[in-house]
């Protein structure tokens, strides 16, 4: 086990450094788990684009749309590098600002994730569902000062009246819309050398059990859940099709649809979710090999089966609810596939327990991904024996710092190898008092 301690910070707006936890609070890395090391220095959006094209080249299809326009990883990558341009040069983003992102599921929400990521800013992504009263809040606790939003999506945010928030639309062909003002930028931009544990986005929780909290990631954390959950139990392919439900607002959305597929050099279909009909529409015609949704749309999905051609289908990944076993029965008899079923919570960023081809079992939900530890334990931080149901409490404070949401009733929880509660504790931005993230 090693103590945490941070790096020197690229960020010039220090806030999202300045609202970490106590370090008391921090859990201890656990490399003997398999968890992955990375560099001092590591920029996730330049490893997720720049490094893979240096890999496999800028040929290879990376991002799809629902009309079955393609963009290359060199395409998608000039455009990337015009909008951090943009960022950086018109709109006056520096390192560690916050950028709240806003949209359906498009390439070009993608696109502006990642420039934001190269620009050494800190993204915000919403889903484009959020009302006014939860995107002022959001931006309050998170203290945004910009916000890419999608034309169509603007209302909302309009209403939303941030203070002094900087908001750029795109797709509406205005005049100061954000993908004019980028045609006109070079098409290479050098990525900000952010630390390993700068803070690469502020991923809000669903709110159920009271107002949202705001979760921060650093940027190996964003690759640390390729590097276990997607390259250990998923193991896509570099010629597999992404495709699924989930918006990248939430990082089941973000991790499956832009994370995972551009780590392993492969292509993703970037659609807004329109019914179970469409999805499986989409994955007939553009060939989506890898699926990522949730267990009520797998059962919606069974009602339409046979009318659509799902022989491209090699991995279903389910996530966001219970996957009753006779669901996971049912899809096999009617796909030949099993569903990879999995637990994943936006403090812990992406799924951390998991299991895929002959180790799963269903009705349960499967082991620790490689790189993280679980156990069941009481109120009191003690290990329960086998046998007592749990609740689910991902945590990666000490157990003595951790609160349980029900008092006197045991929890799992699921600690990993790299970064620190990386949520604020008793600050006034009202972040998450025990949240954490993948390690390194």
């Amino acid at each position: 086990m090693d103590a945490m301690e941070l790096l020197p910070s690229a960020h010039v707006d220090t806030f999202t450094r300045d609202s970490l936890p106590p370090a008391a609070r921090w859990p201890r890395l656990r490399y003997d788990l398999g968890a992955p090391r990375y560099p001092d220095r590591l920029n996730c959006g330049a490893e997720l684009l720049d490094a893979t094209v240096a890999r496999l080249g800028p040929g290879r299809p990376a991002v799809r749309d629902k009309a079955g326009t393609v963009w290359t990883y060199g395409g998608l990558k000039e455009r990337v590098d015009r909008v951090a341009h943009v960022l950086t040069e018109d709109l006056g983003v520096v390192p560690g600002n916050r950028v709240l992102l806003r949209g359906p599921t498009t390439p070009w929400l993608a696109a502006c994730w990642l420039a934001v990521m190269k620009a050494g800013a800190v993204a915000v992504t919403v889903p484009a569902a959020q009302r006014a009263r939860e995107l002022a809040e959001m931006c309050r606790i998170a203290r945004v000062t910009h916000a890419l939003c999608d034309a169509r999506s603007a209302g909302e945010l309009v209403k939303a009246a941030v203070p002094s928030l900087r908001m750029t639309l795109f797709g509406g062909g205005s005049p100061g819309d954000l993908l004019r003002r980028a045609a006109g930028k070079p098409p290479s931009y050098d990525p900000v050398p952010t630390s390993a544990d700068d803070v690469a986005l502020v991923a809000f929780t669903s709110g159920t059990t009271g107002r949202p909290k705001g979760c921060l990631h650093f940027h190996r954390d964003v690759l640390a859940v390729a590097d276990t959950f997607s390259a250990r139990v998923l193991r896509p392919r570099p010629d597999d099709v992404f495709g699924g439900s989930p918006p990248l607002g939430f990082t089941f959305g973000l991790g499956g649809l832009v994370v995972f597929p551009l780590r392993a050099g492969a292509s993703t279909l970037l659609a807004e979710w329109s019914g179970a009909g469409a999805l499986l529409a989409d994955v007939q015609r553009q060939r989506v090999s890898v699926l990522f949704t949730a267990p009520t749309a797998y059962r919606s999905m069974l009602e339409r089966v046979g009318a659509h051609d799902l022989s491209s289908l090699r991995r279903c990944v389910s996530a966001g609810e219970h996957l009753p076993a006779a669901l996971w029965h049912a899809w096999r008899r009617a796909t030949g596939l099993r569903l990879i079923n999995g637990i994943g919570t936006t403090e812990m960023l992406h799924i951390f327990l998991s299991a895929a081809d002959d180790d799963a079992r269903p009705g349960t939900t499967g082991r620790p991904v490689p790189g993280y530890e679980a156990r069941v334990i009481g109120d009191d931080g003690t290990p329960l024996p086998d046998g007592t149901p749990p609740g689910c409490w991902p945590c990666a404070a000490p157990p003595a710092a951790a609160t349980s949401p029900t008092s006197g009733r045991p929890r799992t929880c699921a600690t990993a190898g790299t970064s620190p509660a990386t949520a604020a504790s008793a600050t006034p931005t009202g972040t998450s008092p025990s949240s954490a993230a993948p390690t390194t």
